[in-house]
């Protein structure tokens, strides 16, 4: 959900929606990041991502995804293990968050004793593409303890050569593109910062090119 924005806490409504139509045995994990912005989260954020976190689990996720920082930009270890511990028996993925730390070998550590079972990651760099040496360091250093998923910039033309690369067996991809709803409001009216007459959505042509990439690699 906003993919103009990382991605947010879906609604229930969504979730529901989107496990309507994925066939068996496909899972669905829901992000629990209740604003855009730093990943620095405050007493009364936090209670909302334990409130979302309930919600979305009794609603029917698979899984959660999940990531949060201290002003010093270090893992919240506090934060991110009660998280884990709310969890409960579904798993958890650590976010992109990661790709804010300054030592991703060390961190890789810290998530694995948080008790995470996925780390999204990019390698630190702005694509996957970019970060694939750091990628790769991660897997080897994972030596299975913990899943590593590439991410950002994943494409149908690249995805086959990041995952002979880095090593990794799976990888986060939005696929998105932009759709326009017409000509922008004459009268000069916004309802929010951002356009009104476009939004970012996945590109279901794009994750059937993805699917097959992967499927010959």
């Amino acid at each position: 959900m906003a993919l103009s924005e990382g991605g947010l806490t879906p609604t229930t409504g969504l979730l529901h929606t989107v496990k309507k139509y994925m066939k068996k045995p496909t899972e669905v994990y829901c992000m629990v990041r209740p604003r855009p912005g730093p990943m620095v989260f405050s007493r009364e954020e936090s209670e909302v991502i334990f409130q979302d976190a309930h919600t979305l689990k009794k609603a029917g996720a698979d899984g959660l995804v999940f990531g949060a920082l201290t002003r010093q930009g270090t893992i919240d270890y506090d934060l991110c293990k009660t998280f884990r511990m709310a969890a409960g028996e579904i798993p958890c993925t650590f976010h992109r968050a990661f790709d804010l730390l300054k030592d991703p070998l060390s961190s890789l550590e810290t998530v694995i004793e948080l008790g995470y079972q996925r780390i999204l990651t990019s390698g630190g760099k702005a694509t996957a593409v970019e970060g694939a040496d750091v990628i790769a360091q991660l897997v080897t250093a994972a030596k299975g303890r913990i899943g590593i998923i590439a991410a950002a910039g994943i494409k149908s033309s690249n995805i086959a050569n990041i995952i002979t690369h880095t090593g990794v067996t799976e990888c986060h991809a939005s696929a998105r593109v932009c759709r326009m709803f017409g000509a922008e409001n004459s009268k000069g009216a916004k309802v929010g910062h951002g356009s009104d007459n476009m939004v970012w959505v996945t590109c279901s042509k794009e994750v059937q090119s993805i699917k097959r990439s992967m499927e010959y690699n």
